[in-house]
């Protein structure tokens, strides 16, 4: 039997810069594996009918297609379509792990980033495409509430890449941890708890049994968390890009009543990230300055003052003459 493998189900916009820095200092090169849409699906979307078919099918001839070697020295995956591989991986014993984030601070980053990459890059994938229309119709972020709110997510008028992005302003971290047992466009664009309660139960029970669960706002507790439950020894709060995007809320519209709107819709994420933040209330924090830097920096120091001295007893010594 192969030791447990640590999966990390990397959600979109919580902290995933940040982790990659953590995994790379705690696993080596052929112990962490990054992935991403296997080369099979990689033009479909999460909303077509037989992508969850698809996807669970391709990430098991992927890792099927692994070494023996290279599958007994690998030690964590790291992925935004992690939930499929704990699927399809039956050889070993599996440590889910993800990081949950505020819903309103989510929406906003995820919107933020699609203007943002509009603005700078130009580009037309539906993201973009879709702020840029909503931005050009003189709306803001709250208009894809109050017209898209209480409905289901397919639409015939809106493509499946569409819909795939605007499912991010509604409980898409609920979404993303069901994903692979609930197909993303069953989940209403619903504020009404009755018609998301059985989301909300699944997902809770999904991370009750199944995950270790971090959340961004108490990142520095969640990184203990971590460490103590597969076994790091490189501990620290890395140094990511954490508010480069910030700034232009007011610009964009997004004011209380935006947040709020959001909040509404998003209440299954908000139960979720409440509860598991509320957990980690009591963990220690973490430094900011990593071991492996700290080490390095004493030992720098060490060798320098080594130097100094040794630099100092030979301008003190006597010059030796040859007789």
């Amino acid at each position: 039997m192969l030791e447990p493998l640590v999966i990390h189900n990397h959600i979109p916009k919580t902290g995933g810069n940040a982790m990659r820095q953590l995994l790379k200092a705690n696993y080596g090169p052929r112990e962490l594996i990054h992935v991403s849409r296997p080369p099979e699906v990689q033009g479909e979307t999460l909303l077509e009918p037989a992508d969850l078919v698809a996807r669970t099918t391709a990430w098991r001839d992927w890792y099927s297609s692994l070494e023996p070697e290279d599958k007994k020295k690998l030690r964590c995956l790291s992925g935004h379509e992690a939930p499929f591989l704990m699927q399809v991986i039956t050889d070993r014993p599996l440590h889910p792990f993800c990081m949950l984030r505020d819903p309103v601070d989510f929406v906003i980053s995820a919107f933020l980033f699609a203007v943002w990459r509009g603005d700078h890059f130009g580009r037309h994938g539906p993201g973009v495409s879709m702020v840029r229309q909503v931005r050009e119709q003189g709306g803001g972020l709250k208009d894809v509430y109050r017209e898209l709110g209480g409905g289901r997510q397919s639409s015939s008028e809106r493509s499946p890449a569409a819909d795939d992005f605007l499912s991010g302003f509604f409980n898409w971290q609920t979404r993303h941890i069901l994903l692979g047992t609930v197909k993303p466009g069953d989940i209403p664009f619903e504020a009404d708890p009755d018609a998301l309660r059985e989301y909300r139960d699944m997902a809770f029970e999904t991370l009750k049994t199944s995950y270790v669960v971090g959340t961004q706002d108490r990142f520095s507790q969640s990184v203990r968390l971590f460490a103590a439950t597969f076994g790091w020894r490189s501990v620290f709060v890395p140094r990511a890009n954490v508010g480069g995007l910030r700034g232009r809320e007011e610009e964009l519209g997004i004011d209380d009543e935006t947040r709020s709107e959001i909040r509404r819709y998003n209440q299954v994420d908000a139960a979720l990230h409440a509860h598991y933040s509320q957990r980690l209330a009591d963990l220690p924090p973490t430094g900011r300055l990593t071991d492996l830097n700290g080490r390095a920096r004493r030992h720098v120091a060490r060798a320098r003052m080594t130097f100094l001295g040794r630099t100092s007893r030979i301008r003190r010594a006597p010059l030796l003459r040859r007789p």
